[in-house]
């Protein structure tokens, strides 16, 4: 015999709610509301979720405490049921970066031609890569670090190679990961970029996050959408 709604509701929910506590560390919280408001400042699915996991503590409690001898007087919709089973998965087995990333990146060395780094960048459409030395990353070239460069040279770009633009760099304009961090964590450093005035232009994927391991992904804010649309229960 199958189980009814509320009891799969009930049984998920509650998984749902010891997640939160050890995503704050198990710290004393008096209600759910309270534990609620906590995690959401530290885990983005949960942010996400956050005004449907309210609502679904207080069907919770509207189950546990209108439960007759034979039957539930709010048992759930399936499509509660589907939902509120997507976010403890999402909470318990996050998707992980090497699900989401573009694969195999245009990179380029510092004895590129920067002309050749341009014609490319117009002819694909890229608007930033990562510059590798010798395996390791040693930085991101962007437009912007591009339009530094030009305004604080002779602009000959003919005759220039990427070494020549190292100092232009902004390394505030990326950070490296590894394929196996989670996105939630992903979308946090973006976030908390923004937060902090500044602005993540690329996440560059490597093997286990160092720059000296092999690069093996990009993610720029252009994939957040499809990252986000992930996130989302699919009925």
């Amino acid at each position: 015999m199958e189980k009814p709604n509320s009891e799969i509701f009930l049984e998920t929910f509650t998984e749902i709610e010891r997640s939160l506590k050890e995503i704050c560390k198990n710290e004393f919280t008096a209600n759910f509301s309270e534990l609620l408001r906590k995690t959401r400042k530290i885990n983005q699915v949960v942010s996400y979720y956050a005004s449907d996991l309210k609502e679904f503590a207080q069907l919770r409690n509207a189950i546990v405490h209108t439960k007759r001898k034979d039957f539930i007087i709010a048992e759930p919709h399936p499509d509660v049921v589907q939902e509120v089973i997507h976010i403890r998965n999402l909470l318990q087995n996050p998707l992980l970066v090497k699900t989401v990333m573009k694969l195999n990146p245009y990179s380029v060395s510092p004895s590129a031609s920067v002309k050749e780094v341009l014609t490319t960048f117009a002819e694909k459409g890229f608007m930033r890569c990562p510059i590798v030395d010798n395996g390791k990353i040693v930085g991101l070239l962007t437009a912007k670090t591009i339009a530094r460069w030009l305004v604080n040279s002779s602009g000959i770009i003919d005759s220039t190679r990427v070494s020549q633009l190292l100092n232009y760099i902004d390394h505030d304009d990326y950070c490296i990961v590894s394929e196996n961090i989670d996105i939630v964590s992903l979308i946090g450093l973006f976030n908390n970029s923004v937060q902090k005035g500044a602005y993540l232009q690329a996440a560059l994927v490597t093997q286990n996050g160092k720059p000296d391991s092999l690069l093996v992904g990009i993610i720029t804010p252009s994939d957040f959408p499809s990252i986000i649309g992930q996130l989302k229960v699919k009925h």
